[in-house]
């Protein structure tokens, strides 16, 4: 199905329910959103957005957000949502890499889109939602009410392997690259998020990760649109305000990282919010800490947690709330549609328990990265998807996730996974942040370095921070060597970039 029919049916199905509703008061019923939609579907091509085209966006959690993305799935055009932490050069490279022929911004943005006209070779139009307009922009209300409601006629039947929208990987280890999800990529992932946690009409989700990211996009909005559910659009993520909008909207469930439960726990609010609407909290991006499960179980919240990547759309596992404690660490089974294996550098399968590549099969795997099909072979090999992520399967068939398969290091013929030995680091009560990585050792080739930040007012010696992984970590894991920052170095997404520490503490 055309992911734009979604709404088509929705709105045939349910028309006066709540579907859409923005933090500045908006509020849009399944009927609305879908003629909403209609009209910039058929204004796109005016401006010379057709079948394949791309639509480049640079937006926060805003209802025009949801209507590009279904609107242009509805007459075939690819939207391409870009992240707006990045500076315009790093913009503009997305921008030609994937050669958008239209931009819409909102005023948010209005000097990174000020950049970007002089250095964007291939963009037509420029869009603007909101305030004043320049001479050389549309206004984006003014601009789609002058088209029909009704459903858009189509040049070109959309299929669905056609691409839905571009997703641009974070870029640790290089350029980005553009990952093309396809209509069929985002029907599955709902399809597999509905099997896994039960979505249904009932239910009201709070999207205060970017939709700009994939967890925020189809981790949260689209599988709740598919199920008929609410969403409900956080504009930036402040903990205060996400912490109200929860109580005062009911919210059923939240998709985010640990980093931000953490930052909501630490809340002064947060002993008096009303938690009984959760039905429970889905943490993506990193193994939620045993103390933050714990205390958010004191409210009555339970944790699903889960394994997922761009390129998969990108549900891969999950582990329910029931198994949050018992299984901690652990990323949960595969989802219904998908099938998880563990395969060694050969890519023949290991044993159970035996650690290797996590590689993906199913029909959410992505078409391949823009314009590379080079590395699009490397990742995608005999039919599955090669995630570049370090882990094993126990008995039961838990995933747990060791580490990125770069980050490893040896020492000593030992392979350490620094994930393991940060998370020993996590747990010191003086600890607020840490990161390892290894760095040259005369006796074992490598040793493992850790890059710590304190705690606020908090002081802390090298000494004592080993000694206290002694009796938690075999030798060889235990750091060589503590050095302490005030904060470490992350992308725009919030991932700890281990290359700029490798190059500031151990390749020179």
């Amino acid at each position: 199905m055309n992911i734009g029919d979604w709404l088509t049916k929705r709105a045939m199905l349910s028309p006066d329910a709540a579907s859409v509703i923005s933090d500045d008061g908006r509020t849009y019923t399944y009927g609305e959103f879908d003629k909403r939609v209609n009209r910039l579907a058929s204004a796109l091509p005016g401006v010379g957005v057709n079948h394949g085209d791309r639509i480049a966006v640079l937006f926060p959690n805003n209802p025009e957000f949801l209507e590009i993305l279904f609107g242009a799935a509805k007459i075939g055009a690819i939207m391409v949502p870009l992240n707006y932490r990045l500076t315009p050069p790093e913009l503009a490279y997305i921008v030609n890499d994937c050669g958008a022929t239209a931009l819409a911004y909102t005023p948010d943005f209005v000097e990174q889109a000020g950049a970007l006209k002089s250095m964007v070779k291939d963009v037509k139009t420029f869009i603007r939602v909101g305030e004043e307009t320049e001479e050389d922009e549309i206004d984006y209300g003014r601009w789609v009410s002058q088209y029909p409601d009704t459903r858009p006629g189509v040049r070109k039947e959309v299929s669905p392997d056609d691409p839905h929208f571009i997703m641009y990987t974070s870029g640790t280890t290089g350029r980005p690259k553009g990952a093309i999800l396809t209509h069929a990529n985002t029907s599955w992932n709902a399809i597999n998020a509905v099997l896994a946690y039960g979505l249904s009409q009932k239910d009201t989700n709070l999207i205060s990760t970017p939709l700009y990211h994939i967890g925020g996009l189809s981790a949260g909005a689209t599988p709740t649109i598919f199920s008929g559910g609410k969403v409900i659009l956080n504009r930036f993520f402040q903990p205060d305000r996400t912490l109200r909008m929860i109580e005062s909207h009911r919210v059923t469930i939240m998709f985010g990282i640990p980093t931000m439960f953490h930052m909501m726990a630490g809340s002064e609010l947060f002993d008096d919010i009303d938690f009984s609407s959760v039905r429970f909290l889905i943490a993506g991006g990193a193994p939620c800490p045993v103390p933050l499960i714990e205390k958010y179980l004191a409210k009555g919240v339970t944790f699903n947690q889960g394994y997922g990547l761009t390129e998969a759309a990108p549900g891969v596992t999950a582990l329910d709330d029931e198994d949050s404690l018992r299984k901690r660490g652990s990323a949960g089974k595969p989802l219904f549609f998908v099938d998880v294996d563990i395969v060694d550098d050969d890519n023949m399968e290991v044993p159970t328990g035996e650690i290797g590549e996590i590689v993906i099969k199913g029909p959410n795997v992505f078409k391949g990265y823009w314009n590379m099909p080079e590395e699009t072979e490397q990742v995608i090999r005999y039919g599955w998807l090669h995630s570049g992520d370090l882990g094993y399967l126990d008995n039961e068939g838990y995933l747990y996730v060791k580490d990125r398969k770069k980050d490893m290091l040896i020492s000593g013929g030992e392979n350490v996974y620094p994930v393991e030995v940060e998370n020993v680091l996590l747990a010191h009560p003086k600890v607020e942040e840490v990161a390892v990585i290894g760095m040259p050792d005369e006796k074992w080739g490598e040793a493992p370095l850790a890059i710590v930040v304190t705690k606020a007012a908090e002081t802390l010696s090298e000494d004592e921070l080993i000694e206290f992984c002694r009796d938690k970590l075999a030798r060889f894991k235990t750091p060589r060597k503590v050095v302490f920052r005030e904060s470490l170095p992350r992308n725009p997404t919030g991932k700890v970039l281990k290359r700029k520490l490798r190059a500031q503490f151990t390749e020179s």
